[in-house]
């Protein structure tokens, strides 16, 4: 029962954590297995873990790519670069000059 509740929380972690990799990852062994139920032995051994290895590297790259232009977003926002101050707020530096 811990072994159960242990995988639970570890692939609840993951779903919470990023939850489109976690699917991604999910999809690719999934597909994995189909694969290996459907196809010929021969096919499996030949072809089941290059797929599952495609597959991951193209999630990975996915993810990197959309993870590059939030944060592009992010320092091109106007909130980046005025911070949490007023436009024309003076600072402790500038004031005491």
């Amino acid at each position: 029962m811990q072994l159960c509740k242990a995988i639970w929380d570890n692939t609840y972690g993951l779903l919470v954590d990023d939850g489109q990799l976690a699917l991604g990852a999910l999809a690719g062994i999934t597909a994995t297995s189909v694969l290996s139920t459907q196809a010929p032995p021969a096919t499996v051994h030949a072809y089941a873990g290059p797929v599952l290895l495609v597959w991951t590297c193209l999630l990975v790259v996915s993810n990197l790519y959309a993870a590059g232009h939030h944060a592009a977003r992010l320092v091109a926002s106007h909130a980046v670069h005025t911070g949490t101050r007023e436009v024309g707020e003076a600072t402790g530096a500038e004031h005491r000059m």
